[in-house]
């Protein structure tokens, strides 16, 4: 090397020039890429609306409890138990209400920190089960790439509004404004304004359907009883024969009779078909029951004293804002021979309404959310279908429970 000083003096000078243009190059688009895609970390709000939420900070072993409200930052994780109820507030002004029994981290949460970065705002949540609802805001000067994702799907949402749901069944999303676009198990598929989808548990989601969704399953009896409904029979005399409960066809339709037509009339028994639900309806517009009845016969004038012996009633059990255990019925009679009053309802509608004899009936009861009022359902828990008095023969199908 010291014999040919030239050779060295153009290594060394050869060296340099590709370490000024590395640099001459690389520091401006370092410069670029840092202005383009440097990010920021935006808190979010939480408030409490019931109960005490608990929190999981990112860094924090120890769980903390809130009461009113506490700000939150990318890696912090939302904890709801059964009496507990919370809202948060995005930077870019989206706003979540995560209800009862509900897990969310906030995974993501940023923007650029650069107004001429021509990224969008960065939000991704993880909800590992129970209830959200979710208004995207408006975009700003700058869109926002929002995504939940779920155990069993993906979910971008543009702006709009959205009801996310997980369970053991799956995730299920209902868009009531916007579109979202759901991904899962190598299926892409959109959801339009006004339908809902099932991503069930290997991440195929179903063919879109109208928002609305009966929550009553095999209320037209097509599968067998036993699998779906509860059963349960009473009378008062042990020795007296009790009611029964079939499945027969009615003019081409399955239905369930309720059925005790006995000589000794007379005796008080009751007989049902009962389907448990566990349907939080806090943010539902509507919930209607809907069932055809048709009564062939009945021993008991009308509801009987006390207006609570109908050949048919139909009862939603539910828990009200407050946590109370509540219920509403309504009860189907032809005949009332002998004058007894048909008492009123807590909500000033009477018990029970009289329709045609051996005739089908289609009965709708009407938006429940509104006739009950400030006592009305916030989580459904069960629904009956009984028959209560001396002797009748009813029977009953299609039974819907509409929620939306």
């Amino acid at each position: 090397m010291r014999k040919n000083p030239e050779r060295v003096a153009w290594i060394v000078l050869t060296t340099a020039f590709v370490i000024f243009c590395i640099l001459a190059i690389g520091i401006p688009f370092g410069i670029r890429s840092y202005l383009l895609n440097s990010t920021v970390v935006q808190d979010s709000k939480l408030r409490v609306i019931e109960g005490t939420i608990l929190v999981q900070g990112a860094r924090k072993q120890d769980l903390t409890a809130v009461i009113e409200e506490a700000t939150l930052s990318p890696g912090d994780e939302v904890l709801t138990d059964s009496t507990s109820m919370a809202s948060l507030d995005l930077f870019e002004r989206s706003h979540l209400t995560l209800y009862s029994n509900t897990k969310l981290k906030l995974e993501q949460v940023r923007t650029p920190r650069f107004d001429l970065s021509p990224h969008p705002n960065q939000i991704r949540l993880n909800m590992t089960g129970g209830l959200l609802r979710v208004g995207v805001a408006m975009p700003g000067e700058r869109p926002t790439r929002f995504e939940v994702i779920t155990p069993h799907t993906s979910l971008l949402l543009d702006e709009g509004s959205y009801r996310i749901e997980v369970s053991n069944e799956g995730t299920q999303v209902t868009v009531v404004r916007g579109q979202a676009r759901v991904q899962g198990n190598g299926v892409q598929m959109t959801v339009p304004q006004g339908t809902r989808t099932l991503v069930d548990l290997n991440g195929e989601p179903a063919t879109p359907l109208p928002a609305a969704r009966n929550l009553i399953v095999n209320g037209n009896f097509q599968q067998p009883l036993e699998t779906t409904w509860i059963t349960n029979t009473l009378i008062l005399d042990s020795s007296a024969k009790p009611p029964r409960i079939e499945v027969v066809e009615d003019g081409g339709r399955r239905s369930v009779r309720l059925v005790r037509r006995e000589p000794d009339d007379g005796i008080h028994s009751e007989v049902s078909i009962q389907q448990k639900l566990d349907q939080d309806v806090r943010d539902f517009v509507r919930l209607e029951v809907l069932l055809d009845v048709k009564l062939n016969f009945q021993s008991l004038s009308g509801g009987g004293m006390l207006s609570s012996e109908f050949p048919v009633i139909v009862r939603l059990d539910y828990k009200d804002r407050w946590g109370n255990n509540q219920f509403w019925t309504h009860g189907f009679y032809y005949q009332n021979q002998a004058g007894y009053p048909i008492a009123l309802d807590p909500w000033g509608r009477p018990t029970g309404e009289r329709i045609p004899r051996d005739v089908w009936y289609p009965y709708e009861s009407g938006n429940l959310l509104e006739l009950l009022g400030e006592s009305g359902p916030v989580h459904v828990t069960g629904l009956t279908v009984y028959a209560s008095g001396w002797n009748y023969d009813s029977l009953v199908t299609e039974i819907q429970l509409v929620a939306e």
